[in-house]
């Protein structure tokens, strides 16, 4: 009972709510285990087999059975292996599922002649029944036609590495130096959420998004930030957008759009469960829980990442324990961040007070290749972007975690100011514990995030146990750290407190 002492105590006197809502529910609390003399990592077997379970649930988006069975899964595994004070926390997610829609397209006066183009409704868009237009096609929004439908060849983001470890990273390991000539396709064009959102302000009527990506498929579930469009949209793989770009060369062409998708709130959770430790303060460690597929990198492997923290922590004595833990799994990813947003918005001095760091871990991805219009996976692993706040300590500590596990295409990348120079936090699940605690966040980003093709063959099966390796060198590292000491340490970038990591090389 000593860790509810501890978590009341912390969190009453800055009036949060963490550990409250379970204190007074007996069933909240795990049964007891006696810690194991010799703790033991779970293996890459078991690790695989808890992100395949995960996967073969389903479609696992906000409010969907398969995300909800994941919650239960998790706080039934938090109790079994004797952690406290488990908590579903209810947070409020748009739920979104398509229907049904299609694309009819004929040249203006040829009604006789119509086609039906294969198509996938873009997620949030408006649901229209027979909406009717022009298509225009807008390579730039001067050529938006005010009540026409805008077609828009969309690509991927590629980032050179090179030039992300020049000018952007503080610190890589990369002793093959492919980040010399790696050119990364990632799973975001350069509008990000906002894919149609121009054209529709322009005066666009509708939207066909032709997507103009390495493979060959319309299935894309971006934008996912539980923000409603006003206008429909469809995507187009890009074979069936060379077949309407093809007829629109012909002359000009009509087209009819409809599509039907289900929004409603629904109720999701954040997972949350602790064990003591021999401190005051905490080291939280978390992932999210929902993804917009079967996802088994997004992020199935992230939650299975989690609960080998979990479950290896529990076998270690409390007295060997460096601080106290909080493993968090994230609900509503994929609706707007709500489970991130939720735990920011109500436990927010706790954060700002008693956590010493939050380590995120997201995506254990394989690169992957296009072989005849097809996602194939490599045997390279897609390159991982470390989140690291701007604290000297912090930094060696990722950095000599990295290195000893010999993590491979690694990036520590900066808390802000990237992907773009006003960004405020990094385009990760740990997005705003930023500004509030020092923050880890393991990031990998391949370009099939967002499609169906995210299966478990994709999953980086050998990373497994190195990236939980790593993760529990840092939490011992952080032994005797306090979270003021961290914070104190801060440093501006740009400013004569920068330097790389102790670790620059890897002992090379």
């Amino acid at each position: 009972m000593l860790i509810r002492h501890r978590m009341q105590a912390a969190l009453l006197a800055r009036a949060t709510a963490l550990i409250l809502a379970c204190a007074a529910v007996a069933a909240c609390a795990g049964p007891s285990q006696t810690p194991s003399a010799t703790p033991v990592l779970p293996d890459t077997r078991t690790i695989t087999a808890w992100i395949a379970e995960i996967e073969a649930q389903g479609i696992r988006r906000p409010g969907w059975a398969a995300d909800d069975w994941t919650e239960q899964w998790a706080a039934a595994k938090f109790r079994e292996w004797g952690l406290q004070d488990v908590l579903l926390d209810p947070i409020a997610v748009e739920r979104h599922e398509e229907q049904h829609w299609s694309l009819t397209v004929w040249p203006v006066g040829a009604p006789e002649h119509a086609t039906e183009i294969p198509s996938w409704p873009i997620p949030l868009s408006a649901n229209a029944d027979h909406l009717e237009g022009e298509l225009v096609l807008s390579p730039t929004l001067d050529d938006v036609k005010p009540g026409s439908i805008a077609v828009v060849e969309y690509p991927l983001m590629v980032m050179d590495q090179k030039t992300l470890r020049d000018d952007v990273a503080r610190w890589h390991h990369d002793p093959d130096n492919e980040f010399e000539t790696l050119q990364q396709v990632l799973p975001m064009g350069e509008r990000f959420q906002k894919v149609m959102d121009p054209e529709i302000a322009a005066g666009a009527i509708g939207y066909i998004g032709i997507l103009d990506f390495p493979w060959d498929d319309n299935r894309y579930y971006v934008p996912y930030d539980a923000k409603p469009r006003s206008a429909p949209g469809l995507y187009l793989s890009r074979s069936a957008g060379d077949r309407l770009l093809a007829m629109m060369r012909d002359g000009p062409v009509h087209a009819r759009i409809e599509h039907h998708s289900e929004r409603r709130r629904a109720t999701s959770h954040n997972v949350l469960a602790a064990l003591p430790g021999r401190s005051d303060e905490w080291i939280m460690i978390g992932s999210h829980h929902d993804g917009p597929w079967h996802s088994a990198v997004e992020d199935a492997s992230g939650v299975a990442l989690v609960m080998a923290q979990a479950r290896y922590w529990a076998q270690v004595p409390e007295s060997q324990r460096p601080h106290n833990l909080l493993f968090l799994l994230n609900g509503g990813h994929m609706s707007g961040g709500a489970g991130l947003h939720h735990m920011v918005d109500s436990r927010r001095e706790f954060l700002q007070s008693d956590v010493v760091a939050a380590i995120h871990l997201e995506h254990a991805a394989l690169e992957a290749t296009v072989v005849d219009g097809r996602l194939v996976p490599t045997d390279k692993p897609e390159p991982r972007w470390w989140f690291t706040s701007y604290i000297p300590q912090l930094e060696d500590i990722v950095a000599t975690a990295v290195c000893k596990q010999d993590l491979r295409r690694s990036l520590m990348m900066p808390p802000y100011g990237w992907p773009r120079p006003q960004a405020k936090h990094p385009p990760t699940d740990a997005a705003y514990f930023f500004s509030t605690t020092p923050v880890v966040s393991l990031l990998a980003a391949p370009m099939y995030l967002f499609d169906p093709a995210d299966r478990m063959n994709m999953v980086d099966v050998q990373a497994l146990e190195p990236i939980s390796r790593a993760v529990i060198d840092m939490v011992v590292a952080l032994d005797g750290v306090s979270a003021a000491e961290l914070r104190a340490a801060e440093y501006l970038p740009g400013s004569e407190d920068r330097r790389p990591p102790d670790a620059q090389d890897c002992g090379a």
